[in-house]
């Protein structure tokens, strides 16, 4: 099943007659109308994922809109900035589930922002539908109304220490990471992974969130002769460490998971200080020179509605409002809460048009990508990042 099938699906219908559901079946779908919500950063340290992802996902749902959208009802989508802190997340989910009403919250963006608004949703019985953190508590433990897209950060480094040990011979793995749910998520995976090698991590050390000085965390990584450092950072983070290892003339392998595998940390670094970086994801990050025609005239289309150039976060964002609306359609003229998950649930090899890994869902499975066969890892290479390997554990 490819993107192109989705888009091109019937999507206008005729207006249903009748008022907004039942209570007991969910909220947000009235005759004419469709509420969903999310949570992002759009003015805090993860603003260039939250806004790019906005707007892709804004995109779709314009498109979808245009075509007298889904059974007849219209999308209207609601985001909130949560400035990648938690307070401002769980505020702005109450704000949607208890005054806008919304559907289903989508592509609430950061690992604990989530987990710490995921709670809400489930006792509300609103879905908890892809969000744009890579943590196992996105999808486990099993819950009916959480489907996530993305490999976990854990599976990710799993795969990377996996290439760096056996392809590479690495023998002295070290860890720089985000102090919180989403830095311990990756390092998790890489003593997951190590352990079952029978190596251990030779350092470790860790930093707040929005720090901006890791001179005594590499100089600490390269008194340990940490020959490849596994990355628990965003993207300042990971120019900032790359920047201060190149700075004493520290030349060692680092690799990042998906939360910093962007084209920014290729682009804005400067004087090319992230050159050699490896990073590990799912989807390939395409440039206008190099893309396949549907995802060319895409990108074109992109940069004709905000004025900006594409990138890896906004085509995520794309995809994930197509699976949307996938599961939106599927679910029928009677849309509600059970309707929409079993809509969801009917998602088998669906594939986007920029060659991410395929998306299948069912009754027992809410991790759409298989974490065995997902991953990739690229290397960032005159400011652009290139395929190396794909990795498995």
């Amino acid at each position: 099943m490819t993107r192109t099938l989705v888009i091109t699906t019937a999507l206008v219908s005729t207006l249903l007659a009748g008022t907004v559901l039942a209570q007991g079946k969910g909220q947000g779908v009235t005759k004419t109308e469709i509420v969903l919500g999310s949570h992002t950063d759009l003015s805090g340290p993860a603003a260039i994922w939250g806004t790019s992802v906005r707007n892709g996902m804004q995109m779709r749902f314009d498109e979808v809109n245009a075509l007298g959208g889904i059974h007849g009802r219209k999308i209207r989508f609601i985001v909130e900035d949560n400035a990648y802190t938690i307070p401002k997340a769980v505020a702005a989910t109450d704000k949607l589930i208890k005054k806008d009403k919304v559907l289903a919250m989508v592509a609430n963006l950061g690992s604990p922002m989530n987990m710490a608004t995921i709670p809400t949703a489930m006792k509300a019985g609103v879905p908890n539908l892809f969000p744009f953190s890579a943590a196992e508590g996105m999808y486990e433990p099993f819950e009916k109304m959480k489907f996530a897209f993305a490999v976990a950060y854990g599976d990710q480094m799993r795969g990377a220490v996996n290439f760096f040990t056996k392809v590479r011979g690495k023998k002295k793995i070290c860890s720089m990471y985000q102090d919180d749910d989403f830095g311990q998520d990756v390092v998790r995976g890489a003593d997951i992974q190590l352990k079952e090698l029978g190596m251990s991590q030779t350092e470790r050390t860790t930093f707040k969130r929005g720090d901006k000085d890791f001179s005594s965390q590499i100089a600490k990584l390269r008194q340990a002769g940490c020959e490849v450092v596994i990355l628990g950072t965003i993207i300042s983070e990971s120019i900032g460490a790359a920047a201060e290892a190149k700075k004493i003339g520290w030349a060692t392998d680092m690799v990042v998971s998906s939360a910093g595998y962007t084209p920014q940390v290729a682009e804005l670094a400067p004087q090319g200080v992230t050159e050699g970086l490896y990073g590990a994801g799912q989807s390939p990050i395409i440039y206008p020179d190099t893309a396949p025609p549907e995802a060319k005239i895409w990108m074109d289309r992109y940069k004709a509605k905000f004025n900006r150039d594409s990138d890896l976060q906004s085509q995520a964002g794309y995809a994930v409002a197509d699976m949307v609306v996938f599961g939106l359609d599927q679910a029928g003229k009677d849309l509600n809460t059970e309707t929409l998950v079993k809509g969801l649930e009917k998602i088998s090899n669906l594939r986007d048009i920029f060659g991410s890994a395929p998306q299948t869902f069912g009754a027992n499975r809410r991790l759409g990508a298989d974490p065995k066969t997902a991953v990739s890892l690229y290397q960032i290479k005159a400011k652009r990042w290139v395929y190396v390997d794909r990795v498995s554990f």
